[in-house]
C-alpha cells in the first residue's frame, strides 16, 4: 500500500508540472553539457547555418535553455531576435489542429470514426472511389488518399469550369471555401488505409470541420479552447496586427518564400490573415513548450484541463499501419510532375510523428526513447516530447537553403545533445 501512494504522488506531480525557469542540476541534466547546447545554437548561427535562432529546452518542468541568436529580419545587422520572437511554425501547426479537433472529440461532437464528408458535405460526390470510407481519424494521419500535389490538376481544371462559387460561410476563410469547392470531386491517390500520402489540405480540412461543428472561427475556437487557457499569448492561426513587429522575416528566396498553388509564401501578409489548419499558425519558442507541456501533463496545465488523458493518448500513439507505404508527394526537377519520395517517418499519431516502432522518424538516429513524438515544418521548425525522459524541446530557425533531408536542419543533432545532457 505504501508503493502505490508513492507512485499516486510521483504520477500526480508528473502531470501538473509548470513550467519554471531553473538550473540544469535541478533538473537532471549536466550543466556543461547545457552550456555546450547554447554554444551549438551561437555556433550554427555565427557559421552561417542559420540567420535566426530560438530555442527551448525543459525537464520535468524546469526550463534549463531558453536562448535567441541572430536576427529577427532580413538585413537586420545586428543581434535583434529576442527569446519572444515570433515564428511562422509551418507544419508544426498540424499538431494544434489536432489538439483542436480532439477537444470536440472529447467534447462528443466529431467522430473520429465519421467519414469526413459528413462533416464536409461539398465533398460528398458520387462517383469518387473510396471517398464515403475516408474517416476522421485519416485526416489527421494523412491516410485519406488526399495527395496535395496530385490534386492541384483537378483544381486548376475545376477553376477553368466554375465561373462563379458560392460565398464563404460565416467565420469561414475565403480562399479555404474555394479550395473546398474546387477540389470537390478529385479522385483519391488511394482507398483509404492503403497507404499514408503526407497532406496539408487534410488539416485544412479539420480546420474547416471545427469550424463547422464549433460554430466558430477556426481560429477564434483555437485560441478559446487552447491558447488563452494555456496562457500562450503569443499564438495564433491568424496574426493579431500588434504582434506583427516581433515576428521573424526571412530573405527573399529562402526555402518556402516562393507561394504555389495551395500555399501562400511564409512570410505573405496574406498567409498571416489566413485562417488555414495546415501550416499558417505563428508562435514563439516558450508559447510551444507550454503547449507540449500541456501533453507531458497528460492534457492539463495549470490546473485547466485541455484535453483528456485518453484524447492525448490517441494523439501520441501509432495511428498508421507499419506496413502500409508513407509517402511524401514532391516535384520532379527532371519532368515538372509530381513524384513520391519515402516519407522520412512512418510512424505517426494524430498530428504528430511517433519515434518508434520501424520508422525511421528518427528512431534510428535520435536519442530520444521510442515515445517520444514531435513535428517538424518547412522552413526550420522543430517541436518534440518525450514522456520518457520527461523533455520538451522546441527549435525555430530559418532555413537559408533546401537540404537533402528537408526533416533536417540541425534540429537532429540539438535534439541528440538535449538527451545526452540527461544524467539522471
Amino acid at each position: 500500500m505504501k508503493r502505490l501512494i508513492c507512485s499516486t504522488k510521483e504520477d500526480t506531480q508528473i502531470t501538473n508540472r509548470i513550467l519554471r525557469e531553473g538550473t540544469a542540476e535541478a533538473a537532471g541534466m549536466d550543466p556543461v553539457q547545457v552550456q555546450r547546447l547554447r554554444a551549438l545554437a551561437a555556433e550554427w548561427v555565427a557559421n552561417g547555418d542559420t540567420p535566426s535562432l530560438a530555442v527551448l529546452v525543459a525537464r520535468r518542468g524546469i526550463v534549463v535553455l531558453h536562448e535567441a541568436f541572430g536576427v529577427l529580419r532580413h538585413g537586420d545587422t545586428t543581434p535583434s531576435l529576442r527569446r519572444d520572437s515570433i515564428f511562422p511554425i509551418a507544419s508544426c501547426s498540424k499538431s494544434i489542429t489536432a489538439a483542436a479537433v480532439m477537444c470536440l472529440v472529447d467534447d462528443g461532437l466529431i467522430g473520429l470514426n465519421r467519414p469526413f464528408i459528413d462533416y464536409i458535405q461539398e465533398w460528398d460526390v458520387p462517383g469518387v472511389a473510396g471517398l464515403a470510407d475516408a474517416r476522421v481519424a485519416d485526416l489527421l494521419c494523412h491516410t485519406s488518399g488526399i495527395d496535395d500535389l496530385r490534386l492541384s490538376p483537378f483544381f486548376v481544371g475545376a477553376s477553368e469550369r466554375s465561373a462563379t462559387l458560392p460565398p464563404p460561410a460565416p467565420g469561414q476563410d475565403p480562399a479555404l471555401n474555394t479550395l473546398i469547392h474546387l477540389a470537390a470531386g478529385a479522385p483519391l491517390v488511394c482507398r483509404p488505409g492503403e497507404a499514408m500520402h503526407y497532406s496539408s489540405i487534410g488539416f485544412n480540412l479539420l480546420g474547416d470541420i471545427v469550424r463547422r461543428v464549433s460554430g466558430q472561427p477556426f481560429w477564434q475556437f483555437v485560441r478559446s479552447r487552447i491558447f488563452e487557457p494555456l496562457g500562450m499569448n503569443d499564438s495564433g492561426f491568424v496574426l493579431r496586427p500588434d504582434l506583427r513587429e516581433r515576428r521573424v522575416y526571412r530573405a527573399p528566396g529562402m526555402p518556402a518564400t516562393e507561394p504555389s498553388i495551395w500555399f501562400r509564401g511564409i512570410d505573405a501578409a496574406e498567409r498571416d490573415a489566413a485562417d488555414w489548419g495546415g501550416s499558417h499558425a505563428t508562435s514563439t519558442a516558450g508559447d510551444l513548450a507550454v503547449f507540449l507541456q500541456m501533453l507531458l501533463n497528460r492534457g492539463s496545465y495549470r490546473g485547466k484541463r485541455i484535453l483528456s488523458p485518453a484524447g492525448v493518448a490517441a494523439m501520441t500513439r501509432h495511428q498508421v499501419d507499419p506496413a502500409i507505404p508513407k509517402r511524401l508527394s514532391r516535384i520532379n526537377p527532371a519532368t515538372g510532375q509530381p513524384m513520391d519520395v519515402d516519407l522520412p517517418g512512418g510512424g505517426y499519431g494524430y498530428g504528430f510523428f511517433i519515434y518508434g516502432q520501424d520508422d525511421r522518424f528518427p528512431a534510428n538516429g535520435s536519442l530520444a526513447s521510442l515515445s517520444a513524438f514531435g513535428h517538424v515544418g518547412s522552413g526550420g521548425t522543430s517541436i518534440w516530447a518525450d514522456p520518457e525522459s520527461e523533455v520538451a524541446g522546441v527549435y525555430l530557425s530559418v532555413s537559408p537553403r533546401m537540404h537533402r533531408d528537408a526533416a533536417i536542419r540541425n534540429s537532429d543533432l540539438f535534439q541528440n545533445a538535449v538527451h545526452a545532457a540527461i544524467i539522471d
